[in-house]
């Protein structure tokens, strides 16, 4: 196990109660539907849960497209459990996705498994009743920069020819938290234990002083591909992240730029850092909590 999985792992069962198991998420009495462990493709990773609230009448579901941080190499979709109960029991159609993961599986079988998880949502649209013009794509950390890379290979042709992919499915709303989007301007930023280049190495395969040989290099980062396409947006960031810090305050510039409409929320106190809306109801993610909920409920009824 490489040190930055090791570190991951690590996060995520430390974390695991707290992110999962509060009282707010534990929704007694609510009658939710789930279905684990779906293949959407022939490998371990390639697996998705559903969870949503079985409906009367014909009214479609709009769509939440889950993918789980874990710095390019771990994680789950087990711990986004509770974030998955919280958002179908506002109504959503909730897709908890798993997919590629280094060191073993290199970029860009991560962006490759995450469209044809896409698909299988499109393929089973008629069966679950989905109302596939409202999707909302969503994800922290490494889910983050999946979540605006998606957004952006979704709009972009030439995007999917160069990862081998296709779909004519698109987000209509986007919810990131504290992700990666310039890949350039995370790896100028040092961390110890050479751990931005362990986790790049573990991305792609290549070291940070590599990366100008690399074929993929000009596809790395979704930054580059952001236009007037992408979705509306909720971006939080936090102004002291150990590991993304200023990365979305450049996003929320650039769609601020292109016109797009784009909500924020951000913390500015040291514990209230990387993905703190994970916590829930410490700090800064309590206020965090409120705002996106009222946005994943305004988009949920196109009012926004």
């Amino acid at each position: 196990m490489t040190l930055a999985k090791f570190l991951f792992v690590a996060i995520d069962k430390m974390f695991d109660k707290s992110q999962n198991e509060k009282k707010m998420l534990k929704f007694e009495g609510v009658p939710f539907e789930e279905e684990k462990d779906i293949a959407y493709g022939e490998t371990p990773n390639e697996k998705l849960d559903i969870c949503y609230i079985k409906r009367e009448g014909e009214e479609k579901y709009p769509v939440f497209f889950e993918i789980h941080g874990g710095g390019f190499v771990a994680g789950d979709k087990c711990h986004r459990r509770g974030l998955a109960k919280w958002v179908a029991n506002m109504g959503y159609f909730v897709v908890n996705v798993n997919y590629a993961l280094g060191p073993e599986e290199k970029f860009p079988l991560g962006v490759q498994h995450l469209v044809k998880a896409l698909n299988w949502v499109g393929e089973n649209a008629e069966k679950y009743n989905l109302g596939l013009d409202n999707m909302c794509v969503s994800g922290d950390s490494a889910g983050g920069y999946y979540s605006a890379m998606l957004a952006c290979v979704t709009t972009n042709k030439a995007l999917q020819e160069k990862f081998g992919v296709e779909t004519e499915l698109k987000f209509r709303t986007c919810m990131l938290n504290c992700g990666i989007y310039d890949l350039n301007e995370a790896l100028s930023k040092k961390l110890p234990f050479r751990l931005t280049d362990r986790i790049l190495y573990d991305f792609c395969g290549k070291h940070i002083k590599e990366l100008g040989e690399y074929e993929l290099s000009d596809v790395l980062a979704p930054y580059d591909f952001v236009d007037e396409t992408f979705p509306i947006s909720f971006i939080t960031y936090a102004e002291k992240d150990i590991f993304c810090k200023g990365q979305g305050q450049k996003l929320i510039a650039k769609l601020q730029e292109l016109g797009v409409h784009v909500e924020e929320h951000h913390s500015t106190k040291l514990l209230d850092n990387h993905t703190y809306p994970l916590n829930w109801t410490k700090g800064a993610a309590k206020e965090n909590v409120k705002l996106t909920e009222d946005f994943l409920r305004r988009a949920a009824n196109r009012e926004i």
